[in-house]
This record gives C-alpha cells, sequence and structure tokens, in this order.
C-alpha cells in the first residue's frame, strides 16, 4: 500500500492536460533537471530544492551547485550558485567551508562575496588575501596577476550595495578606503582590463585577446568610438586571419541580440563574427540527431532576462550548423504543427529572423513530433538505421495532452509502445528543460533511453553523447567526472 501511495502522490499533470511526475523520485536529479533553467525562481524555491537535495545525498548536491556555477565545463549559472550557496550556509555551513577555496576556480572571485556578513566571512576573507597578496607580489615582479583585482567590489561605484561589500572587505583586509581603491586601480591597470581601457578612451588595445563577454558587451561602443580598426578586425575574423574569442558567450546572448537589437550592418557583422566563433561542444563524438524546438506560446515568458523561446531557438540553430550527420542543417519546431526547418540566411540575424517565422506560439504538441517521424518511417519503409539515434526536446515541458494511450501514462512512455507497435524503437529521448517554471518532469530516475538536462549552454550536447541514457546516469557521469572530483561535503 505504501509503494502504491508514493507512486499515486508522485503523478500529476503538466499545464495543458498531460500526465507527468511531481518528481524523478530523486530530489537531486530534480534540481540536476532544473538548475540551469531558475534564473526567474525565487530564492525561496532554489533554497528549498537545494535543501531537499542535500537530505538526500550531500556530495551529489555539493558537485551539483558547482556543476551549475561551473563557467567553463557546465552551467554557468552564477545566480543560481549563489542562491544555494546562500541556503546552504545557513543549513550545511561545514559542507560550503570545505569548498570555499573552489569558488574562483568554478566561476569568479567575486563569488565568495556572497559569503560577508555570514559565519564563513574569515574563509572567504581568507582566500581573497591569499590572491591579493599574490598578486601583488605578481604585479611588483612584473609577473602575471590574477583577475581578483576585477571582481573585487570597488568602494567608489556608483552601486550602494557594491560600495558597502567594498567597504566591509577593506576593513576585514585591513586596508583603508583609500588603501584598497589604490591598490584595486593599480592591480586593474596592470592587468589591463578592457573596462579602463573604454572609460579613458583608449582604442589602441588589440582585440583578438579580449575576452568573449567583454567583446560583446561592448561591441557598440568599438562601432561607435573605433569603427574603422573593429571592421577591418572583424574582417579578418571572417577571413580567418584573426580569433575572436566567443568561449564564454551562449549562443542564445547572439540570438537574442540578434533578434532584437539595431541590426546595423556592422552590428550584424559583429553578431555573425562572434556566432561563427562560437567554440564546438558537440565535437568529441558525431551522432544522426536532430533537435526539436519548442516555439509554444508558454515558451514567451520572461525567464530572468532570458525568453525560453530565444534560448530553445538559438540551441536548435546551434545544434543544427554544427551536426554533420544527415540532419545536418535541419531542426523540427513544434507548437501545433511539426515542421522541418532549414536554416537559411545570409547571417546569422537572417537566419534567426528567418527561424522564428516557424514559432506559431499556440499549444505543444509534442506528441505529433514523435509521430510525424513513425508516419515518415512507416510510409516510406525506412529503416530504423536511418531514424534519428537520439531527439534533443528544447522545451519548457508544458506538453498537451496525450492522446495515445488515451493519457492514462507519461508521453514518453506512451509513444515507445506506439514505435513498438510499428516495428520501430524511439529514438533516445534528451528532454531540456529552458524554463524554470517547469513543476514536472516527464520521466522518472531509472527511464532508459531518457535523459534529462537544463540551462543555456550548448556544452549540454556533449554531456549526453555516448554511454548508457538514463536521467540517473547522465547526471551521475557529469557530476563524477574528473572535473568535479574536487568537489565534496561535510
Amino acid at each position: 500500500m505504501l509503494n502504491f501511495l508514493k507512486k499515486e502522490a508522485n503523478n500529476t499533470y503538466t499545464e495543458n492536460g498531460a500526465m507527468a511526475y511531481r518528481s524523478t523520485e530523486s530530489f537531486c536529479l530534480d534540481m540536476f533537471f532544473k538548475a540551469g533553467a531558475m534564473r526567474s525562481a525565487s530564492a525561496e524555491e532554489i533554497a528549498a530544492l537545494v535543501n531537499r537535495a542535500y537530505a538526500e545525498d550531500p556530495v551529489k548536491t555539493m558537485k551539483i551547485v558547482f556543476f551549475a556555477r561551473d563557467a567553463r565545463g557546465g552551467l554557468g549559472e552564477r545566480r543560481f550558485f549563489r542562491t544555494a550557496v546562500s541556503a546552504l550556509v545557513n543549513t550545511a555551513p561545514e559542507a560550503v567551508r570545505r569548498n570555499v577555496h573552489l569558488f574562483a576556480e568554478y566561476g569568479r572571485f567575486d563569488d565568495l562575496c556572497v559569503l560577508l556578513g555570514t559565519p564563513l566571512e574569515p574563509e572567504a576573507v581568507n582566500v581573497i588575501r591569499t590572491q591579493l597578496n599574490a598578486d601583488i607580489a605578481a604585479m611588483n615582479r612584473k609577473g602575471q596577476a590574477s583577475l581578483l583585482a576585477k571582481w573585487l567590489p570597488s568602494v567608489n561605484t556608483s552601486s550602494k550595495e557594491t560600495r558597502n561589500k567594498g567597504r566591509r572587505l577593506a576593513a576585514l583586509l585591513g586596508m583603508s578606503e583609500a588603501e584598497y581603491r589604490k591598490t584595486l586601480s593599480a592591480l586593474r591597470r596592470y592587468t589591463d582590463i578592457i573596462e579602463n581601457r573604454i572609460r579613458e578612451r583608449d582604442y589602441t588595445f588589440d582585440y583578438e585577446v579580449q575576452p568573449s563577454c567583454a567583446m560583446f558587451k561592448y561591441r557598440d561602443a568599438f562601432i561607435r568610438n573605433d569603427n574603422e580598426r573593429y571592421t577591418t578586425f572583424l574582417n579578418k575574423v571572417h577571413s580567418g586571419e584573426a580569433r575572436l574569442n566567443a568561449d564564454r558567450l551562449y549562443p542564445y546572448d547572439i540570438i537574442r541580440a540578434a533578434l532584437t537589437g539595431k541590426n546595423s550592418e556592422a552590428d550584424r557583422m559583429s553578431l555573425d563574427a562572434a556566432w561563427k566563433s562560437l567554440p564546438d561542444l558537440t565535437a568529441s563524438r558525431r551522432e544522426n540527431a536532430i533537435a526539436v524546438v519548442d516555439g509554444s506560446g508558454s515558451m514567451t515568458c520572461n525567464c530572468g532576462g532570458i525568453r525560453p523561446i530565444d534560448a530553445a531557438l538559438s540551441l536548435g540553430i546551434y545544434f543544427a550548423e554544427h551536426n554533420t550527420g544527415a540532419f545536418a542543417n535541419h531542426f523540427i519546431t513544434f507548437s501545433e504543427t511539426p515542421q522541418l526547418v532549414e536554416i537559411k540566411g545570409r547571417d546569422i540575424v537572417a537566419k534567426a529572423n528567418y527561424c522564428r517565422t516557424f514559432n506559431e506560439i499556440a499549444n505543444t504538441d509534442l506528441e505529433a513530433v514523435f509521430k510525424l517521424i513513425l508516419k515518415t518511417a512507416i510510409k516510406n519503409r525506412v529503416p530504423q538505421s536511418e531514424l534519428p539515434t537520439k531527439i534533443y526536446i528544447i522545451s519548457d515541458m508544458q506538453f498537451d495532452y496525450c492522446v495515445t494511450g488515451g493519457n492514462n501514462e507519461v508521453l514518453f512512455r506512451a509513444v515507445r509502445k506506439l514505435y513498438r507497435q510499428y516495428g520501430y524503437v524511439l529514438p533516445e529521448v534528451v528532454f531540456w528543460n529552458v524554463s524554470g517554471h517547469c513543476g514536472n518532469m516527464p520521466v522518472t530516475r531509472s527511464e532508459t533511453g531518457a535523459a534529462l538536462v537544463s540551462g543555456y549552454s550548448p556544452s549540454v550536447f556533449d554531456m549526453v553523447i555516448g554511454g548508457e541514457i538514463s536521467p540517473e546516469a547522465v547526471m551521475d557521469r557529469v557530476i563524477n567526472s574528473k572535473r568535479y572530483a574536487a568537489v565534496t561535503a561535510a
């Protein structure tokens, strides 16, 4: 009876009436599936998610938290990380204490500032003091300094909150405000951060060595104040003579600008150069896969400055263009009617605007996508080997009522049975969550042939290639990798 009660209590429905699960039956996996898309979630929502996961498995929880923050190999979710850490400082301070030295490794030095005013403030200040002293020594001997000074809060900035943090940190470091300000200024000049150059209207820097986020953020300033030299640089990027750093950009950054920006010829050239410079994070193995982009009405909400529909479209275009399999340069969009889209356009601005015309902004009939693939295979007697091996469903997971099976079971299981009836095996399905409002799960932890991921980073494509495909197996393969071996708990 207890097991039946648990199973019944875990059943729920999407906003559009499809049967789903409240939980994957693992709080850690629930967090893994949501962490990358919670930019608009409240601090209370994030804290509840993290604390439930920690009660289930402290080590897995800490690894997922750092994976979510990881700016180089993970999801790059700064707010989720800082909110999760703030919650854990209250409920599991020792677990946070053991990992304070890793904050900057996976994120930025200013992540440590979330610990100011908490019982772990001394640990954070100690890490900052040690690095600050090392950077001062490096500057004095003309060696290499870190970017600590760039990210520490200033005492003379316009933000009152930042000024207060800077003043508190200066006092904790045993420095006067003037000494702290002069030290940061000297280190920022020494490390030659681009913000200093722009503030002083000095455009003699080398564009090729500037960090990716700064190159994207300040492109309007480059066009306005250094147009001739910047255009020359962009031409060299397009011809392959120069390199534009784009390793920290997300595809949605570029797509959102392409869909909402001024789109002057210079800006189009800049966006296209950035798009073409994005690293290929699907390169380790090639698969005969296709992305399916949710273009329904529920995807148009603004989630922390990001519309899920734009994030999904950006990932769909990105994967299609890097795909070398049979479905190269194509993706499927669905809402009321699934449509196969071949990407067209002279640059990324034209491509983004062309592809978004296929967003119907209607309902969310994912079942129709699976039936379209199956119907095509049956009608043309297509062998199993020519079907996609993997389908990436990039969505907010608010699927429609399932017709197959009478909505008595979740969509994944219903369509898997349907494929078997006609002698086919359902391709592996990766449910990719791009909305923090996703309150339901399409599969549970041990469902074979499916995976659960989240976020806006194309690095996720590489995480679900090769090996066993099940939600828990994919999560464990990611967080138990060498990259997160140093992360521990109390």
